[in-house]
C-alpha cells in the first residue's frame, strides 16, 4: 500500500523512553513513541475508550499501557492484549536529517480520529 508522508516534528521533540508524545497531522491525532531508538507512530486515541495515549500512557518494553483504563497494546504489532477486536492503528515512520515523518495511506481510507473529551 502506498503512503503519503507528512512532516511531524524533529527528533528532539520525541521523549527518550517511557512515554509517547501527541501530535496533530492533517487533522489526525497521532502519538509517537521511542522504543530503544526505533520510533513507532499510532493513533493517539486509545481504541478502548478514545482517551489520549499521549497524555498519560506509559511504555513498558513493547507494551503501551493506557493511562485511563490500563488497557495494554503491543507497540510493534498494534495488538490489543485485552481484546483483539480493538487493535491500535499503526503508521510507518521515517527520518531524514533529524526530521520525523509519518505515513498515511494513499487510498482514501484515512478518517479523522478524535480523542474523547
Amino acid at each position: 500500500m502506498p503512503f503519503l508522508f507528512y512532516e511531524v516534528c524533529t527528533e528532539d521533540d520525541i521523549p527518550d523512553v517511557g512515554r509517547g508524545k501527541r501530535f496533530e497531522v492533517e487533522g489526525y491525532d497521532l502519538c509517537i513513541f521511542n522504543l530503544n531508538g526505533t520510533l513507532h507512530a499510532s493513533g493517539d486515541a486509545c481504541p478502548h475508550e478514545r482517551v489520549s495515549l499521549g497524555d498519560g500512557a506509559t511504555l513498558d518494553g513493547e507494551i503501551i499501557v493506557c493511562g485511563a483504563h490500563r488497557w495494554e497494546f503491543n507497540l510493534v504489532s498494534g495488538e490489543c492484549l485485552e481484546d483483539p477486536a480493538f487493535p491500535l492503528r499503526k503508521f510507518p515512520v521515517g527520518r531524514k536529517d533529524g526530521v520525523i515523518y509519518v505515513g498515511f495511506p494513499d487510498d482514501g481510507t484515512m478518517e479523522t480520529e478524535t480523542v474523547a473529551s
